[in-house]
């Protein structure tokens, strides 16, 4: 299991704010707070600092798209999960820009709730590493490297994009630049192709897989794995 989660639902309709308080509650990691909304939200995001936020964008008082804007601009860093019943592209990309990490559409699915809660506050990571372990990589940089940039990959909904993004963002946690940020998991993939485990074999039957395309499976496996 992951540490304790400080998780703030903003949910207005009392029926899905209590169902999914039920369902929050069932994860044992998470302390939750719960806000009916966008005001009251605002204010416990900004006293509890919470982990993650799992946020609906039609609020009253203040919408959920608002909310997120002002809480980013005064610097919020919570890993935020937007849900709404308005779907469409325009939605979508109008959270992300706000500042959300994931987006879902309501009613969203218990079990891909719980997986992206898990991904946004950290466990992804850990299980990008496990599954590294299991291919038989060493415990040095490069797999650490490896597991963080999957995991950013696998937190966003379109990540096919953000590769260089997520060296960046692992060369800046780490102190160093993202060249060798590329070099060392290349490095790494090289030698888990040379021997390849029988996790490694099954993910990329044989081949010797881009940096990019060994990420992506690493998070979807990671993604796909229920602890």
């Amino acid at each position: 299991m992951i540490d304790e989660v400080k998780l703030l639902l903003v949910e207005d309709d009392p029926i899905q704010r209590r169902l999914m308080s039920m369902l929050l509650e069932t994860m044992e990691e998470v302390r939750l707070t719960v806000a009916a909304d966008g005001l009251e939200g605002l204010e416990l995001a900004r006293e509890q600092e919470p982990d993650v936020m799992v946020l609906d964008l039609i609020l009253p008082e203040l919408s959920g798209m608002e909310l997120l804007k002002r809480y980013r601009r005064m610097g919020g860093k919570a890993r935020v999960l937007a849900l709404s019943k308005a779907a469409g592209e325009a939605v979508h990309a109008a959270a992300i820009a706000a500042g959300a990490d994931f987006f879902l559409c309501k009613p969203a699915l218990w079990p891909e709730v719980r997986r992206t809660i898990r991904a946004l506050a950290g466990g992804l990571s850990r299980r990008c590493d496990m599954l590294l372990e299991e291919m038989g990589a060493p415990g040095h940089v490069g797999r650490h490297q490896a597991a963080r940039c999957a995991a950013y990959l696998g937190e966003r909904e379109d990540a096919r994009p953000l590769l260089k993004a997520a060296y960046l963002e692992t060369a800046r946690e780490e102190d160093t630049s993202v060249d060798c940020v590329e070099k060392n998991i290349r490095k790494l993939i090289e030698g888990l192709a040379a021997k390849p485990s029988p996790l490694f074999a099954r993910l990329f039957e044989g081949k010797t897989p881009t940096n990019k395309t060994f990420l992506l499976a690493l998070s979807e496996a990671a993604r796909a794995w229920e602890e």
